[in-house]
């Protein structure tokens, strides 16, 4: 009996140490990769969005996904797809004058689109850590890419003092500044405030351009999740 007692204690023993052990091993290797989810408020600079002086516009939902990987202690990248919705103004907000200039030149009065983009960001923190389970408490993170977005509209035009719709598809490349200011959850996750900005290559992303000064410009503000995933197959 006290042999068998001696046993069961010995593997008890065994197993606790076996297991400190894998969770030492498993924080001790980096986790190198991450996914995320993002969501939050959202606005397009563009030249049927209405008056960005007074701030009047239309604010939408936006929505990411991300995959990341980290390349070296400073540094990530990240590849994102995402949904904004964009709603302008209608077309009582502007002048009649300005409505039969638009209505002549076959540009949209009133716009309702899912865009849908997709970018590849290299993202730098301003505090390096080299393993996920020595990273601060709070980090600020910011990063620029190249991304490809397509805007699926509906546009009311104007002809003949009467309306009508047309479904147009546009695209354009753009050019994503991202940034934002993370906190750390727990071992493996974090959230972050982040913001992001579409520098895009086009003046109709809406289907109505040369109103505003500058070309049509996405703008998102977003909670987002991250989890760190494991590289070991057989601990998570």
């Amino acid at each position: 009996m006290r042999y068998r007692l001696i046993l069961l204690a010995s593997t008890f023993i065994c197993l606790i140490t076996q297991a400190k052990a894998q969770n030492f091993y498993k924080e001790k290797i980096s986790r190198e990769k991450y996914v995320q989810l993002g969501v939050g408020p959202s606005f397009m600079y563009a030249d049927n969005a209405g008056g960005f002086r007074n701030v009047d516009f239309n604010i939408r939902p936006s929505i990411s996904a991300s995959m990341g990987k980290k390349i070296n202690s400073f540094f990530d990248l990240k590849a994102t797809l995402g949904y904004q919705f964009y709603k302008s103004q209608d077309k009582e907000y502007y002048g009649q004058s300005l409505i039969s200039s638009w209505g002549e030149n076959n540009y949209a009065v009133e716009t309702r689109s899912n865009i849908v983009f997709m970018d590849v960001v290299p993202t730098a923190h301003l505090f390096k850590f080299t393993n996920h389970a020595l990273r601060r408490s709070v980090n600020i993170y910011a990063g620029a890419g190249l991304g490809y977005l397509l805007a699926i509209n509906q546009e009311l035009r104007y002809k003949n003092e009467q309306t009508y719709q047309e479904n147009k598809v546009r695209s354009t490349l753009y050019v994503p500044l991202r940034g934002g200011i993370s906190y750390r959850l727990g071992l493996y996750d974090d959230i972050s405030l982040e913001g992001s900005l579409f520098l895009t290559f086009s003046d109709k992303v809406e289907g109505t351009p040369n109103f505003n000064r500058f070309n049509d410009h996405l703008l998102q503000g977003q909670i987002v999740y991250r989890r760190y995933l494991s590289s070991l197959r057989s601990v998570n």
